[in-house]
């Protein structure tokens, strides 16, 4: 399989193949409306719309039916992400596997780079802990593989290519180098730390000698916090012409979690990354 590169193409291998199940969370808005029709009309997803007398209703209804295999995917709408996300981590009813992490992933097309890239975390793990980071690597991994990337390239961002004690998140990055070259992730090349520029920009790299694989040619970029990728999600978001798909890793099922706010294009590249997931 190629590489998928951007999202019509994405869109279009969705296409000929058995409608995805989803069902969608409050999404009566009409940019959820809007990127619903267009998914239904090309026939690679079916939509169910949840509607209760309270939002905390309509998610519990959500995952109960993905627990009993009438939904395949999640799409949020209007309703908050805790109190979806609520409704996913309950642990009598929820969607989370034993041991699993929840984590948010972005798939960006930039205008200056020449392929996709996943970025990680940007919205739900403030902090990540060495095991976290682990199971967000996985995840991304994981998604590289829907796309068609067969061995992806992780950048470790920070902003000094040096570990040290004084930056803890460079040595679980050391770590995870390790772990990686014991073939944790399975098929994947891991490099850092490395600042973001070199990430994405050969030239960048070449010229502070680094020597890493993953320099001007990531696949996906590991932020180290919360601030720093969501930041940069939303400079790259807002004065560019940066399109989107927005998910949630380790859960039962792929959950589309775009922003209340999100463009209809964003909403529908979104629920097109989740039925994406959902078919393999």
């Amino acid at each position: 399989m190629e590489a998928i590169s951007n999202f019509g193409i994405l869109r279009e291998s969705l296409k000929g193949k058995e409608p995805i199940k989803v069902v969608a969370v409050e999404a009566n808005d009409e940019h959820s409306q809007w990127a619903i029709r267009r998914a239904e009309e090309e026939g690679w997803a079916k939509v169910v719309n949840v509607h209760c007398d309270t939002v905390e209703e309509s998610a519990a209804k959500a995952v109960r039916m993905v627990r009993q295999g009438e939904a395949q995917a999640i799409m949020k709408g209007i309703v908050n992400t805790d109190v979806l996300l609520k409704a996913v981590l309950n642990k009598e009813e929820g969607l989370l596997p034993k041991g699993a992490v929840i984590s948010h992933i972005s798939a960006m097309k930039l205008p200056s780079y020449h392929k996709l890239l996943f970025v990680t975390d940007v919205a739900v793990i403030p902090y990540p802990t060495l095991e976290q980071r682990r199971a967000m690597i996985q995840y991304a991994v994981n998604l590289c593989k829907v796309y068609g990337i067969g061995q992806p390239k992780v950048a470790l961002i920070h902003c000094t290519e040096k570990i040290s004690p004084k930056f803890p998140v460079t040595e679980d990055y050391a770590q995870l180098i390790e772990d990686c070259q014991s073939g944790m992730f399975g098929p994947a090349i891991l490099g850092g730390p490395i600042d973001l520029k070199c990430a994405i920009d050969k030239e960048a790299a070449i010229i502070k000698k680094l020597d890493t694989p993953v320099a001007g040619d990531s696949d996906v970029l590991m932020m180290p916090d919360i601030q720093a990728g969501n930041v940069f999600y939303k400079t790259v978001t807002t004065i560019t012409d940066t399109e989107v798909a927005v998910g949630l890793q380790g859960a039962a099922c792929p959950i589309s979690i775009t922003s209340r706010s999100d463009s209809e294009v964003t909403k529908y590249n979104s629920l097109a990354m989740a039925c994406a997931q959902a078919a393999r």
